[in-house]
């Protein structure tokens, strides 16, 4: 330890000292992209000074990333005396993701999204009742094949696909488990993805990739709730600034919470009472059996007092800045809303008092679909 010497180390350290090493590397290269990646450009000296990284730090990570073809220079027009230094660029239109989105039984959503979350590519397949999954992934690979031959892609690089689905992805296990699509339970969906495409693969939770998505085009908001309704209930939320998984990527089920009608029986536990009979698409497709106006502002009624004493309860608990909401079974929420608020200015005031901020999200598909970019593109080490 004392004469400066590797050979006095402990067994390990030296390795543990180079990926230390690794690693702080890594999160310099990510701070400076993060600047990048929305701007028209950044000069060595800019980066150096938002980023607090040191000057010669700054110019040698940029320097690779460039040989890499990460980025690019060009002339800057900003100075209008002395020299001009050179902007940098993220060539962010060269990296795709492939998005696989499961978050509504009987449909699957497809998409490409490169780093500067723009949408090069978007299809909608439908799934038959008696789908297999191996003919669902086929499809899958004869997209990717495809996108991989055309012309639009040819200088694109797709980094990673990304899977969204209606339940828990248990990583320990790495299997989906809890889905509200059966036939995805018991899969081991990342391998099996990558197996096929040749690419890495994540899944996620769809309500976490939302909220992975708000949390990007936000940076300064910290402590944010979504919660998508779809053939399932799900919720995200990042904590402190990070996403909450839990210990096995099982947090945040919402689900089987006894706030829901006491006389329907949950098709998961087992159970009455689960919110998530009333707030998914099998509780508001109900709506499709009321007749008279009465009957459908009594519905609405209903609805509205259930999602917001939900909401209160998460918000109690939680205390975000921010919370969402989205999904396709939230799409009547205009009409619950004034219920929702309701019970919150009830439930929840002093949280209403300090401006949380509530939002409905109308397109949460390309929500979910950013969410998986963005998933990928925190895991991306260039």
């Amino acid at each position: 330890w004392c004469n400066g010497s590797n050979s006095m180390l402990p067994f390990g350290e030296e390795s543990f000292r180079s990926l230390n090493i690794t690693d702080i590397k890594a999160e310099n290269i990510k701070k400076i992209l993060a600047l990048l990646r929305y701007s028209t450009g950044e000069t060595k000296r800019d980066l150096a000074w938002k980023s607090q990284l040191s000057f010669s730090t700054v110019s040698n990570l940029c320097n690779e990333l460039k040989e890499k073809g990460v980025l690019s220079e060009e002339k800057s027009n900003d100075y209008s005396v002395g020299r001009n230094p050179n902007k940098l660029i993220f060539q962010c239109h060269h990296y795709c993701s492939f998005c696989i989105d499961f978050q509504q039984e009987g449909t699957m959503n497809l998409a490409v999204v490169d780093f500067g979350n723009n949408f090069r590519y978007r299809e909608r397949v439908s799934i038959p009742k008696d789908g297999e999954i191996s003919a669902l992934l086929e499809r899958c690979k004869d997209v990717y094949t495809n996108l991989c031959a055309s012309q639009e892609f040819q200088d694109a690089e797709f980094v990673a696909s990304g899977i969204s689905i209606p339940g828990i992805f248990d990583h320990e296990k790495s299997v989906v488990v809890n889905s509200s699509v059966p036939f995805l339970n018991g899969q081991p969906l990342a391998e099996m993805v990558s197996s096929k495409l040749g690419l890495p693969c994540y899944v996620e939770n769809e309500a976490n990739l939302c909220a992975l998505a708000v949390k990007q085009s936000h940076s300064d908001m910290d402590n944010i709730l979504y919660l998508h309704g779809s053939t399932g209930l799900g919720l995200g939320a990042i904590c402190d600034g990070k996403l909450l998984r839990g210990s096995g990527g099982y947090a945040a089920e919402i689900s089987c919470i006894p706030l829901g009608d006491p006389t329907l029986r949950c098709p998961y536990c087992g159970k009455t009472g689960c919110i998530e009979n009333d707030l998914s698409l099998r509780g508001m497709e109900m709506l499709k059996e009321v007749i008279s106006p009465e009957q459908q502002q009594k519905f609405f009624q209903d609805r509205g007092n259930r999602l917001g004493k939900l909401l209160s309860l998460l918000i109690n608990l939680f205390d975000p800045s921010s919370l969402y909401i989205g999904g396709p079974s939230m799409e009547c929420y205009e009409h619950l809303k004034p219920y929702v608020l309701t019970q919150l200015d009830c439930r929840s005031s002093l949280n209403i008092e300090r401006g949380l901020e509530i939002c409905y999200d109308p397109d949460s598909v390309q929500t979910i679909e950013t969410g998986i970019c963005q998933l990928i593109y925190n895991n991306w080490l260039p």
